[in-house]
């Protein structure tokens, strides 16, 4: 887990997984009555970022599922997706790729071992 800066209220938060917005703003999304329409249209523009994110996400979730041996500049092009967002999903941990994948190997930032997906490899994990 990391520290993240929320993207609709600017306030830190520990960061999981997802978009990068707080819990707090998770539950404010997701109620149905907004308490001001300033904040309205900024949850409006928010949701609408987080669902174009998602979808982007499925999209080359699926285009890696197909193309396993893809590297980083194949999806880039085919997705209309940034090199860097691609890294970002790699390196929380959301997408992953194959063993097929010559070109996709990351070092772990402890140890330097070669690993698919995240930050750290197993061992520097504490999961071995």
């Amino acid at each position: 887990m990391e520290l993240k800066v929320c993207k609709n209220c600017r306030r830190l938060f520990q960061y999981i997984y997802g978009p990068e917005i707080c819990p707090d703003c998770v539950k404010a999304l997701s109620k149905e009555k907004p308490e001001e329409a300033e904040q309205d249209l900024t949850n409006a523009v928010v949701t609408r970022d987080i669902n174009n994110e998602k979808e982007l996400f499925e999209r080359v979730k699926e285009y890696i599922i197909a193309h396993p041996k893809a590297t980083i500049s194949d999806i880039s092009g085919a997705m209309d997706v940034t090199p860097k967002q691609l890294f970002e999903w790699i390196r929380e941990e959301r997408l992953e790729f194959s063993e097929d994948s010559k070109d996709a190997w990351f070092e772990c930032e402890k140890c330097g071992t070669k690993i698919k997906s995240g930050r750290l490899c197993s061992r520097c994990k504490g999961l071995r």
